[in-house]
Parts: structure tokens; sequence; C-alpha cells
């Protein structure tokens, strides 16, 4: 590949990035080449995903992958690599709720949600 293709996509999602000269430099001295890059970019959502330990196929459920755009089997030392990174944030946020629907659904206590009915049939 040429030095002068920086558009990556995502080998999980298929998404394309369209990297600076400098991010695209880093990232193939961190992968080792480009070859190496092109062949095991993930991008960040499905990255962030993996490490929560969510499953290739879900991932690609989640964020509504068009499985033209990648290969259906990803290699397991890829994501095994991934996960084995020692630079594993360590604060999570705690709202990140993921949802296929992109909607939050809350539980309410049942005394609660009686509480709103009576309050709304006054």
């Amino acid at each position: 590949m040429s030095s002068t293709n920086n558009k990556l996509r995502c080998i999980i999602t298929g998404r394309q990035l369209i990297a600076t000269k400098d991010y695209y430099k880093r990232k193939v001295e961190k992968a080792g080449g480009e070859d190496t890059l092109h062949r095991t970019y993930i991008c960040r959502e499905a990255k962030n995903l993996l490490k929560q330990g969510v499953s290739v196929d879900r991932v690609r459920e989640i964020l509504e992958t068009d499985m033209s755009l990648v290969e259906q089997v990803v290699d397991s030392e890829i994501i095994d690599e991934l996960l084995s990174e020692e630079r594993v944030t360590k604060l999570r946020r705690a709202n990140n709720i993921i949802s296929k629907s992109k909607k939050i659904s809350n539980q309410t206590d049942l005394k609660v949600k009686q509480f709103i009915k009576n309050i709304l049939n006054e």
C-alpha cells in the first residue's frame, strides 16, 4: 500500500476513517507497518465495545455493520491482542448504555409507577 493511502477501514464495522497524515504516520509506526495497520485497524467505537466484553457479532449488530464491507470472520489473534493491551482506560463512564434501538429503557419501582399513575389520574 502506498503511504498516501490514509484511509483506514475498520475490520469489525467497515466504517472508514480518513486520517490526518500525522495520525496515520503514528498508527503505522505503532502497528509496525502499513499492511499490518490496514489488516488490524479497529475503530474506536468497536474497540471500546470489545474491551467491555461484547462479542464481535454483537458489536456489528449494535453499530449496524454493512456486512458487505467486512470479512465475516475476524482473526481471533487481533481481538486477543486488543484485549491484552495494558493501556485499557481505568475510568469508564457509568452512563454508557448500549441499545440497538438507541433508546434508553428505564425500569421503575412498582410503588413509584403506582404513585405516578395516581397523580396522573387525579
